[in-house]
């Protein structure tokens, strides 16, 4: 047993009255003189005890001045099993008050709880019950101590003010608007008290300005439909006192948070960020918060907000705020700072996420910039930068910004939303840097993660693509003819003819794979009229968006049923019939040949391709290049089959085991580049071997089809595209163009200069 120490005689044991709280709890309140010798030291950490034991958690202990010099002490703590038990409560090993309840001291006067303290001590005995009461399950689904806590409030404001019900929010959840009394002071905390618990709300209240110039303040708050029946209290504790509400009936027709937002353009941009904030806590467990997030700021953003005059001495705006699956942030805009004011820039995310940036690295004229402060040719306003960061609850459209002042003043900026489809976003961010300033170094920091994970997000959506039948399938074809379709269609006609009219063709699968399915029904209707004009049996797949070139070619082949894959250009066309068994026996000439491609030519009938190799520009990065580009259609070296490090896509013809072992085309190419040298380097890493067969002769009105994308054409894909490769393959590509592949000069464009001169970059 605990030996409890005898106070001094100076310091008497105070004694103590209880209210039962509830099944479980007792609330001991008594009395002390704060002026005693040594009473002021006392008061530290008290602890109940119950026949010389420490009663176990949960307990707390609130000590408060209750004026003329007298401090009163409150203490929450489990009932003892035998109520005739004394409690002692001890601090500093004294004992400095006793509970008995065969002293027939009258219990606790619920009123007398308040009654003789000030408007500060009111404050600190409720916020002291509800917090114990919301920390402990046992008692905040009392139904006793809630209607004691109810009763306490009620005795301080009988008839409590109404909340209004202003709209229906996503996870459940209603927006209700209030005012408080000027002189309330921060809000400190909400509690609910229905007829049989006491919970807090879920979210703290957003505090707006004197709606009406009446001394009043606005409060908002989201809180849970189940919360705001009629009957219900909400207390609103404050630094300078407690307000009481009740919730009425939810009104019928109540618009959604979304159609409240844009019907009130002139909502505090406070207000959007708390609903969106709360939204966001709610959506790591509800899924119809997490879509409300996405829905409010697609439907409801904020307008855009930028430092754009040029009689202020600093300017700077985000053009772009485009946050990742993985946490990263990409950013793009311009600062114009010529003084040295800013600090740092502060970006926020809807969810409370805080991004800083200190030092503008990678900076890049801005011609608009430019013209705004008349600083033409000195100007390096815009910048791009990627920040890492971890995952947000929801998907997030639109930041918030602050462009901090050494000064301590801020400048507010707003982007735009980020754009909703992830291949839109993955558009814009490879369109917010001039191609000339795609340095290897920016790529790898800055463009590429913010473009790995929008790709990736892009190709995740892919479903199945739709297949229409023309004729009758053949079962074992000799090669299947995989010809992607993008935006451009005026040479089908053209190429379907010379197949039609071609007998060789008799015994290929023609599979036509529409990547821009808004041109579905236009091309459905041209097939079918071109099977009906030449009867040639043919398969069309329908993408369910545009997911590049690779996936276009890898969807092909999903369906095809030959072991002989030809992936051809929808803007080539064949210069004579009998094209294709040539091709195919090119390929079976002898073991090991993974890969052949033909000659290709421009409309004027000089050489487009003769072969593919590999070189590098003047900084050291990887190109692509044909053999003999632009040269006439005769020209000598080019009628010679050889080995050449790789063919184009263009025109490619493989074998289903070399595709497969290979992993197919890489998709991680944006839209179309590279993908063709990467499947040619995969095919050589089998051991294989890759020919050029220039008695095949077609015509190839090169890139017509991506020169129609304008997420290709408005941006730095290209630079990516290369980079990626370089990337994955500088070394082998330094090891095959190292390589003597063919003994006469013309074909060592690695060791002399004379092919590089009659070659032309293609990428």
């Amino acid at each position: 047993m605990t030996v409890i120490a005898v106070l001094p005689n100076s310091v008497s044991i105070a004694p103590a009255q209880r209210l039962a709280l509830g099944r479980r709890f007792l609330l001991v309140s008594w009395t002390m003189d704060g002026t005693a010798d040594g009473a002021n030291d006392m008061i530290g950490p008290i602890t109940p005890s119950v026949d010389g034991e420490p009663v176990r958690p949960p307990f707390t202990t609130l000590t408060i001045d209750s004026g003329w010099g007298v401090r009163r002490v409150l203490s929450i703590l489990p009932a003892p099993r035998d109520l005739r038990m004394p409690i002692h409560f001890i601090a500093k090993n004294r004992v400095i008050a006793e509970l008995r309840t065969e002293s027939g001291a009258a219990d606790l006067d619920p009123a007398g709880l308040l009654g003789s303290l000030d408007g500060a001590g009111r404050l600190r005995v409720l916020r002291f019950l509800f917090d114990f009461a919301c920390s402990t399950p046992a008692l905040r689904r009392d139904a006793a101590f809630t209607a004691l806590c109810r009763r306490l409030v009620l005795d301080r404001a009988a008839e409590p003010a109404t909340l209004a019900v202003r709209a229906t929010a996503g996870g459940g959840l209603l927006l209700c608007a209030g005012a408080l009394s000027g002189r309330f002071g921060a809000v400190t905390g909400l509690v609910v008290l229905s007829p049989n618990a006491v919970v807090r709300a879920p979210f703290d209240a957003c505090i707006g300005p004197d709606p009406a110039g009446q001394g009043r303040i606005a409060f908002d708050l989201l809180i849970d439909r189940e919360l705001c029946a009629p009957g219900n209290l909400l207390v609103v504790l404050g630094a300078n006192g407690v307000a009481c509400r009740r919730f009425a009936e939810e009104p019928a027709g109540l618009p959604t948070l979304t159609d409240r937002l844009n019907a009130r353009p002139d909502t505090p941009a406070a207000l959007r960020h708390y609903l969106l904030s709360c939204l966001a806590k709610r959506g790591r467990s509800d899924a119809s918060a997490a879509s409300a997030v996405s829905e409010l700021q697609a439907l409801a953003p904020l307008p855009r907000r930028q430092a754009a005059d040029a009689k202020r001495p600093i300017g700077a705006s985000l053009d772009l705020a485009v946050p990742t699956s993985d946490g990263g942030l990409f950013l793009a805009g311009w600062l114009h700072d010529p003084h040295g004011l800013a600090a740092e820039l502060v970006v926020r995310t809807p969810f409370g996420g805080e991004r800083r940036v200190e030092r503008f690295t990678n900076r890049f004229p801005r011609e608009d910039v430019a013209k705004l402060y008349g600083n033409a040719g000195i100007d390096r306003s815009g910048f791009v930068l990627h920040l890492p960061g971890n995952p947000e609850p929801a998907e997030a459209l639109q930041m918030t910004a602050e462009l901090r002042l050494a000064s301590g003043g801020a400048l507010r900026l707003v982007p735009p939303p980020r754009p909703r489809a992830d291949a839109d976003a993955r558009a814009a961010v490879l369109g917010s840097l001039p191609p000339r300033f795609a340095t290897p170094e920016l790529l790898e920091t800055v463009i590429g993660p913010a473009v790995v994970p929008l790709h990736a997000a892009h190709l995740a959506t892919r479903g199945e693509p739709e297949l229409v039948v023309y004729g009758e399938r053949r079962t074992r074809p000799a090669v299947s003819v995989i010809i992607p379709l993008y935006r451009t269609l005026e040479f089908l006609r053209f190429q379907i003819a010379c197949f039609a009219t071609d007998p060789a063709m008799a015994d290929a699968e023609l599979i036509f794979v529409l990547d821009s399915p808004e041109q579905r029904d236009e091309v459905v209707h041209l097939l079918r009229g071109f099977h009906g004009l030449y009867g040639l049996p043919m398969l069309l797949l329908v993408q369910s968006a545009n997911y590049g070139y690779s996936t276009a070619n890898n969807a092909g082949v999903a369906v095809a049923r030959g072991n002989r894959l030809l992936f051809l250009n929808s803007d080539v066309v064949p210069d004579r019939a009998g094209w294709l068994p040539e091709l195919v026996a090119a390929l079976e000439e002898r073991p090991g040949i993974g890969a052949v491609g033909p000659k290709l030519l421009f409309d004027d009938d000089s050489l487009q391709h003769a072969g593919l190799y590999f070189d590098r520009d003047l900084q050291g990065a990887w190109y692509n290049h044909h053999y003999f580009k632009g040269l006439p259609r005769d020209f000598a070296a080019a009628c010679r089959p050889r080995s050449v490090p790789g063919v184009t896509g263009a025109c490619l013809l493989t074998t289903r085991a070399a595709y497969s072992a290979a992993g197919g085309f890489c998709e991680d190419y944006v839209i179309g580049d590279f993908e063709d040298s990467d499947l040619c380097l995969r095919i050589r890493g089998q051991g294989l071997d890759i020919r050029y067969a220039p008695s095949v002769e077609l015509y190839h009105l090169e890139r017509r089809s991506i020169g129609r994308h304008q997420g290709y054409t408005r941006g730095v894909a290209s630079e990516y595209n290369r980079w990626l490769h370089g990337r994955r393959w500088a070394d082998r590509m330094a090891e095959l163009m190292a390589r003597d592949w063919d003994a006469d000069d013309d074909l060592r464009p690695s060791r002399t200069g004379r092919a590089r001169k009659t070659a032309q970059v293609t990428r």
